[in-house]
C-alpha cells in the first residue's frame, strides 16, 4: 500500500515552518540536482526499498537509521552537483 504526505503535511506533524527562500532559489536548485542527478539511486539509495527495512516511527530516528545504511550518501549528492555545476559554469562564463 502507498501512502502520499505532502510536505505541508509534514511540517504540521513536526511543527516546522515553511522555509522561505529568494525567488527562483528552489527553481534552480531543483535545475541543479536535476541536471547533477544528485537524487539518484545509486548516489543515495533506493528510498522505496530502504523505507521497507527501516523500523523507527520518527524523521529523527529515519535520519539515524540512514545515515548509518548510507553514510556517505549526503556527500556524495553533493560533490555531484558542486562537479557539475563547477563544469557548467566555466562553460558558461569563460573568463
Amino acid at each position: 500500500m502507498k501512502v502520499k504526505i505532502s510536505n505541508e503535511e509534514i511540517r504540521k506533524y513536526l511543527d516546522i515552518a515553511q522555509p522561505e527562500f529568494p525567488k527562483y532559489t528552489t527553481q534552480l536548485l531543483n535545475l541543479a540536482n536535476q541536471n547533477a542527478q544528485g537524487t539518484r539511486p545509486k548516489i543515495v539509495g533506493q528510498m522505496s526499498e530502504l523505507i521497507q527495512h527501516f523500523t523507527g516511527r520518527s524523521v529523527h530516528e529515519w535520519e539515524e537509521w540512514y545515515l548509518k545504511q548510507k553514510p556517505y550518501a549526503i556527500r556524495n549528492a553533493t560533490e555531484r552537483m558542486e562537479l557539475t555545476w563547477a563544469g557548467k559554469s566555466l562553460v558558461a562564463f569563460p573568463s
